[in-house]
């Protein structure tokens, strides 16, 4: 059956006691955004609303999205926990009727807030403490061996999906939506998994057995490893809230892997690197136990070898980005709207960085990529959020690349100024993270653009400045794939220069926003390079019409001469 939208849920929880059925929940108090909106978190097939009630607090979830055998399903899993008794998963309530949209009831999990904080958030904090990492190792060892006994599996070890307390000393699994238990074992996998955690080959050979989470653990207990051996790795690889040490392009192709390479470079680490390499490289059902790999057993046979230096071959097309969301330039409004209540990852460079406070007097910023006066889409972080950054964004972050994850939520519009505004609400710091504009062009190139254009490796050199952790602000540069001779290189290059330079011509015409009464935005910055359209593709430099004409004018005569020159 058709399930309720994004907006349907958010309107049902603005009356919350009417709508749903628990009697606990409807006496409990939903936590809301600083706009008095319900906060969704999206995550798997559904959308997770807090509700406190006394001093209890639960995560209810409510599903956007059909999944098979929902009820079956939940009902198999809760009865499986319910019997383990195990501290690392959390009792739940599969509500069949739970709540009530729109006069149709749908089932929603009712399930207790986790103690601790996710995986994220704790390395967010504690990545840089060798001791903290020894300890959480040691709970994912401990874990892992507890699911291979127990022939059960998670389905979606990510960050989100694993809750951290006592320093590291205890861990606990959470949404289980992708769960393997026996019972089920003839419906299939209802989910993949997130990308960066899991096994190259997952996706198109889509197993359901216990050993799902096999791939996820050791490549989870590698990475811990790795921090705790050198913290600074994390900012070498460009670690973030979603990708821990490791991406999905590194189990793609571990060979041309700069960060397998970099850390097989590590005595203490170069013989668990190539035996993951081997790994990701062999079929998923080859996957040895976490136990079994960190013993050196079961490993399959080396199908790939990993560069000690970390450099790509020249043989080697730089593989695209591969996201686990869709990534969307957030100068798109209308690319945005078509994601409302997905999960999502938005590039974009800011604009303007706006602080203030809510009808309540509590702080809040907008962080704008765009015109505020127009449709633009911004990150908004209300005064929960804001407690778990230690630096806040301000207006020296103007000017800088974004990629931010998170619920793409429906427009907000204002009558009065005639603007809408689309929105991810960030509530942890790992939600957004400070990119290059080459990294971010490479993010938006998606995972197909490695056959049609390259990273130059001066731009090796730009590849291993990155690993040792210094930020480039480089441009790639387009290196056509069909080119065989010098000369018709530099006519490539010409020919791209060309279409560039006509495509800065239309997009110089910078808004520069004027000062406004309105409550909801202060003075902009209105420098050229820092106030531009929402329109605009990514420029590196901007310049004058003048300059850009004449430069163009030049290029075209020495792409005639060529021309006649090979012709």
């Amino acid at each position: 059956m058709p399930y309720p939208s994004l907006e349907q849920y958010n309107l049902a929880f603005q009356e919350h006691s009417r709508v749903l059925d628990d009697p606990e929940l409807k006496s409990g108090t939903v936590a809301t955004t600083g706009l008095g909106l319900p906060l969704a978190i999206s995550g798997g097939f559904a959308l997770t609303y807090t509700i406190k009630s006394g001093f209890k607090k639960y995560a209810v979830r409510c599903f956007h999205r059909e999944s098979k055998a929902l009820e079956q399903r939940y009902k198999a899993i809760s009865r499986k926990i319910s019997s383990l008794r195990s501290p690392y998963f959390l009792d739940f309530q599969f509500q069949p009727q739970g709540i009530n949209v729109g006069g149709v009831s749908y089932p929603i999990v009712k399930m207790a807030w986790a103690k601790g904080e996710t995986l994220g958030e704790f390395l967010e904090v504690n990545r840089r403490s060798a001791q903290e990492m020894a300890k959480l190792s040691a709970s994912i060892e401990s874990l892992a061996a507890y699911l291979e006994k127990e022939k059960i599996a998670h389905g979606d070890f990510q960050t989100g999906n694993l809750m951290v307390s006592d320093g590291g000393a205890t861990v606990q699994l959470i949404d289980y939506d992708g769960m393997f238990v026996d019972e089920i074992d003839t419906l299939g996998s209802s989910e993949l998994g997130h990308v960066n955690f899991q096994h190259p080959l997952r996706q198109k050979t889509n197993p359901f057995n216990h050993t799902l989470d096999r791939f996820s653990l050791i490549s989870l207990w590698l990475a811990l490893k790795s921090l705790q051996i050198d913290p600074s790795i994390w900012d070498k690889s460009n670690s973030e809230l979603d990708a821990i040490v490791f991406r999905a392009n590194d189990f793609v192709d571990p060979g041309s892997s700069s960060i397998l390479g970099m850390l097989s470079g590590i005595q203490q680490l170069s013989t668990f690197i190539k035996n993951f390499a081997a790994i990701c490289a062999s079929a998923m059902e080859k996957t040895p136990s976490l136990g079994d790999f960190i013993a050196g057993r079961n490993i399959p046979l080396s199908l790939t070898s990993v560069s000690m230096n970390g450099d790509i071959p020249s043989s080697r097309l730089k593989s695209g980005y591969i996201s686990a969301y869709a990534v969307l330039p957030a100068w798109d409004y209308s690319a945005c709207l078509q994601r409302v209540g997905d999960k999502v990852e938005v590039i974009g460079k800011i604009i303007n960085v706006r602080l203030d406070k809510d009808r309540n007097g509590k702080p809040y910023i907008f962080v704008n990529f765009g015109d505020w006066r127009g449709k633009i889409f911004k990150i908004s972080i209300w005064s929960e959020g804001l407690r778990s950054f230690p630096v806040k964004p301000d207006s020296s972050w103007v000017g800088k690349w974004i990629s931010a994850i998170g619920l793409m939520e429906p427009p907000y519009t204002n009558d009065k100024y005639k603007y809408s505004h689309l929105a991810i609400t960030v509530t942890t710091i790992g939600q957004m993270t400070v990119i290059s504009e080459a990294d971010a062009r490479w993010r938006l190139a998606g995972p197909n653009n490695s056959r049609k254009t390259l990273t130059s490796t001066s731009s090796n050199q730009e590849a291993l400045e990155r690993i040792k952790g210094k930020s480039t602000t480089s441009t790639p540069k387009p290196v056509s794939t069909n080119a065989t001779t010098a000369n018709q290189a530099i006519l490539s290059k010409l020919r791209a220069s060309t279409q560039n330079a006509s495509q800065a011509r239309a997009q110089t015409q910078h808004i520069v926003p004027n000062k406004s009464s309105s409550p909801y935005v202060g003075q902009t910055r209105t420098s050229v390079s820092q106030s531009v359209s929402p329109a605009q593709s990514i420029q590196s430099k901007t310049v004058t019409s003048n300059q850009q004409t004449s430069k163009t004018n030049i290029i075209i005569k020495i792409f005639k001469w060529l021309s006649r020159l090979l012709h």
